[in-house]
C-alpha cells in the first residue's frame, strides 16, 4: 500500500510523518493507532494514511508548477507529462502553439514580433491566477522575460542553447540575459557546455546553477538492425541550416560512389525543406533519399530501429546537447555527428559513434562509408551507445533530479 506522502509530493510533510511514525513504530511497542476492526497497521505507509484520515497529520496538496514554454516543443511536453506523473499539478503557459488535451495549458495568441513583450503582462496574470508554488521558464529569452514579470517565487529558468550562445551578441542583449538569470532562484542547463557558457555570462550564478539534461526513455532490450536490404541512414532534425541537412546530402552523394547500396530517410520539416528536395534531385539522389515529414515523438524510436545508424551533421555551437544522439543510443544505433556544442558530451567518439568536423563534407562522407562497410563496428557502437545512455541519460533520473530541485526550492521559501 502506498500513500501519497511516500511519493515525495510534499517532502516536508513526509519528513514530519516519518518523525511521528518512528516514535510509534518501535519494536516491542504496541501501536496506539489501530484500524476500526482493531487490527494494528502493517506498515509505515498504512500508519501515515490512518494518521492523515484522523487529522493527526495534515492533508498534503499537489504542488502547482507553472511552466513558461512553447507548448509545441517536444521537450516542454515531455517535462509537463513526466512531472505530472510525479504528482505535480502542471500548467503550461505558451505563446502560440496548439493546445493538447492531455496537458493543462493556456495558449496566448501571438500578435506580432514583439509578442513576448506585449503579452508579458497577460502571461503574468495567468500565472498568478493559477497560484503556483514555483514558476519555471524554459528558454531564457522570451519566456525568461515572462518569468521576471511574475510575482511568484521561487523561479527557475532553463537555458537551452541559442538563448545563451547565439542571442547575447551585443552588450544590450547580454545585459538582458544577465537580468533574467539574476532574477531566477535557480538556473538549469541541459549540458556541461551550457553550464560553462552561463557561468561566463554570470559568474556569481555558480552556486545556483546545475545540469539537468533532457534524458530519454531507455527500452529494456535492443531491436536488431535490418538484416537484409540496403544500408539505411536516418536524419531526424528540423530542416534548418544549423542542422546541416544540405551537407548531409552532399556527403551522401560522395559516399554513394564507394557504397552504392545506401539509403537515407530524412524526417522533419522546416524552412529548407523545398530546397532539400531540389538539391536531392540535382545530386541524383531521388532513388535513395526518402522524405517522411514530421515524425511524432512517440514514433521516433520505431523510425530509428528501421535503420542501421543515424547522421547528425549540425554546424553551430548552439547545438548544445543532441537529444537525437541519445534517442539513437537508446535504440542501440551508432551515430555520425559533428563535433560541435554539447554533442561530444552525448557521443563518445570511437565508442558510441564517430565525430567529424562541422561542415566538412569529405569527413562526413568518410565516416558514413566506414560504418556502412564495417557492420560489426557499427553494431558494437550501437551496443555501447545503449549502455552509455542507460547509465547516464535515463529520463527517469532527469525527472528525479528536477522533482527534487522543485521540492528543495519550495521547502526553502
Amino acid at each position: 500500500m502506498q500513500h501519497k506522502f511516500c511519493r515525495r509530493e510534499d517532502h516536508s510533510a513526509f519528513l514530519f510523518a516519518k518523525k511521528i511514525t518512528n516514535r510509534i513504530l518501535v519494536p516491542g511497542r504496541e501501536s496506539p493507532i489501530r484500524r476500526k476492526n482493531g487490527r494494528k497497521p502493517d506498515s509505515r505507509e498504512e500508519l501515515v494514511l490512518l494518521l492523515t484520515r484522523r487529522r493527526i497529520l495534515p492533508q498534503t496538496e499537489k504542488k502547482r508548477i507553472a511552466i513558461l514554454g512553447w507548448i509545441n516543443s517536444v521537450h516542454v511536453q515531455r517535462w509537463a507529462e513526466g512531472l505530472t506523473g510525479r504528482g505535480f499539478e502542471i500548467m503550461v503557459i505558451s505563446l502560440g502553439g496548439e493546445a493538447r488535451g492531455d496537458i493543462n495549458s493556456v495558449i496566448i495568441p501571438r500578435s506580432g514580433r514583439a509578442s513576448y513583450i506585449t503579452k508579458a503582462g497577460l502571461a503574468a496574470r495567468e500565472v498568478e491566477a493559477f497560484q503556483p508554488h514555483l514558476v519555471h521558464a524554459h528558454y531564457a529569452v522570451g519566456f525568461g522575460w515572462w518569468m521576471l514579470r511574475c510575482k511568484t517565487r521561487p523561479r527557475v529558468v532553463s537555458v537551452w542553447g541559442a538563448d545563451v550562445i547565439d542571442f547575447p551578441n551585443n552588450w544590450l542583449k547580454r545585459a538582458f540575459i544577465r537580468r533574467v538569470l539574476r532574477g531566477a532562484d535557480h538556473i538549469t542547463a541541459t549540458s556541461q557546455l551550457l553550464k560553462e557558457v552561463t557561468e561566463k555570462l554570470l559568474p556569481d550564478a555558480v552556486d545556483r546553477l546545475s545540469v539537468i539534461p533532457f534524458g530519454v526513455n531507455v527500452p529494456k532490450t535492443i531491436t536488431p538492425p535490418p538484416q537484409t536490404g540496403p544500408i539505411r541512414l536516418c536524419f531526424i532534425k528540423g530542416h534548418r541550416r544549423k542542422y546541416g541537412p544540405e551537407i548531409l546530402l552532399q556527403a551522401l552523394a560522395k559516399a554513394r560512389q564507394t557504397v552504392p547500396n545506401l539509403n537515407l530517410t530524412v524526417a522533419g520539416e522546416g524552412e529548407l525543406t523545398s530546397n532539400l528536395h531540389k538539391l536531392t534531385a540535382k545530386l541524383g539522389l531521388t532513388d535513395i533519399v526518402k522524405f517522411v515529414g514530421f515524425i511524432d515523438n512517440n514514433k521516433v524510436y520505431d523510425l530509428i530501429r528501421n535503420h542501421h545508424f543515424m547522421v547528425m551533421p549540425s554546424t553551430m555551437e548552439s547545438e548544445s546537447f543532441g537529444v537525437a544522439v541519445l534517442e539513437a543510443g537508446a535504440c542501440g544505433r551508432a551515430v555520425v555527428a559533428s563535433e560541435v556544442g554539447g554533442v561530444p558530451e552525448v557521443l563518445v567518439d570511437g565508442r558510441t559513434g564517430l565525430l567529424v568536423p562541422p561542415g566538412d563534407v569529405e569527413s562526413l562522407a568518410g565516416a558514413i562509408v566506414r560504418l556502412a562497410n564495417e557492420g560489426d563496428l557499427c553494431r558494437r557502437m550501437g551496443d555501447e551507445g545503449y549502455l552509455f545512455v542507460k547509465k547516464t541519460y535515463n529520463w527517469e533520473t532527469s525527472l528525479d533530479t528536477m522533482s527534487e530541485l522543485y521540492m528543495r526550492l519550495i521547502d526553502a521559501k
